[in-house]
């Protein structure tokens, strides 16, 4: 049970960044124009290159993450980057919330609806699912019958 919870995550951060970068890939202007408005002041000036590395970087995790599920080597890196890139989300949240700035979201599409203090746990959902998934994998990366499920190995362990 618990893998296919491992498989789901895997498939629910894949959609995730293929929607959001998607969605900064198809409106980057207002994109980048909504980093500008950022209380940061790098991220004011690199704003049109963070517009395509991004979405980009989140594509490619899409990729990884979609690879991840049919090849065991790959999924707790996938995972970990995906946590790595949620937490920096996550960071730039926080410092817009203490500037006190009320800017609109730049994740794009139906998720730039949220504010940012519901996007805090929307993140935070996937980071958890992320570090419980690794968590699990790790601790049953013993054989790699496991990964075909936990019912299918306890099979193949007693023959």
């Amino acid at each position: 049970m618990k893998m296919i919870l491992t498989q789901i995550c895997l498939l629910l951060l894949c959609l995730l960044f293929v929607y959001t970068s998607a969605s900064k890939f198809l409106d980057y202007d207002k994109f980048v124009f909504q980093m500008r408005l950022a209380p940061v002041p790098l991220v004011k000036i690199v704003a049109p290159v963070l517009g395509w590395l991004v979405p980009a970087v989140e594509f490619t995790l899409s990729i990884v993450l979609a690879v991840g599920m049919f090849v065991p080597s790959i999924k707790i890196k996938a995972l970990k980057a995906s946590a790595f890139l949620l937490v920096a989300f996550e960071i730039y949240i926080i410092i817009l919330l203490l500037s006190g700035s009320h800017l609109p979201c730049t994740c794009g599409g139906i998720i730039s609806t949220m504010g940012w203090k519901q996007h805090l746990f929307f993140n935070a959902f996937f980071i958890l699912a992320a570090y419980f998934s690794i968590k699990y994998l790790k601790k049953h990366k013993t054989s790699p019958a496991i990964d075909r499920g936990d019912d299918e190995y306890k099979i193949l362990s007693r023959a």
